[in-house]
């Protein structure tokens, strides 16, 4: 079963396991971590939430799924990269949103670390998302996650749990 929207008493409500599973993807080269990256995309107008917001591949998982598999969907429905052959995608942190009146849910975060040429093939896509889910996707330098603005603080999240793999 898949999550779904519904109305009570006039409020639109989610019906969901309201988790969220998000990836990092931490690309690095053969020299070290020094110089590392992250992919991000930038949500786009058909969001619910959060449009023009940078964030990390995410998102809430389905009724039928682990958390693993919720990532690896996630990840490829909105950037088009399948991850599911790399058996290194570990869980890291687990931390509480701010609740709304709507919607109370956790993020799982996992990670992925990468070596830079086993990612010169890929070719992001966005064609598996939703209309208009996200409007760009790109790689940016670790020291320049402050220059973004993020989706529910997620660069201080980022921030953190880099510093701790690094």
């Amino acid at each position: 079963m898949k999550n779904f929207e519904f109305e009570h008493e006039g409020q639109k409500l989610w019906y969901s396991r309201s988790l969220a599973c998000s990836l990092i993807i931490l690309k690095y080269d053969k020299t070290g971590k020094k110089d590392s990256e992250i992919l991000i995309t930038k949500r786009g107008s058909g969001c619910e939430f959060g449009a023009g917001l940078w964030c990390i591949p995410g998102g809430f998982i389905d009724f039928d799924e682990d958390a693993k598999d919720c990532v690896i969907r996630e990840t490829f429905e909105e950037t088009g990269i399948d991850i599911s052959a790399y058996k290194d995608v570990i869980d890291i942190k687990v931390l509480d949103s701010a609740p709304n009146k709507t919607r109370q849910s956790m993020c799982l975060y996992h990670m992925l670390f990468i070596e830079a040429d086993e990612t010169k093939d890929w070719k992001f896509s966005t064609e598996h998302a939703e209309p208009n889910e996200v409007s760009k996707i790109k790689w940016i330098k670790i020291k320049d996650i402050d220059k973004y603005n993020w989706l529910s603080n997620q660069h201080k999240y980022l921030s953190d749990i880099l510093y701790m793999h690094q």
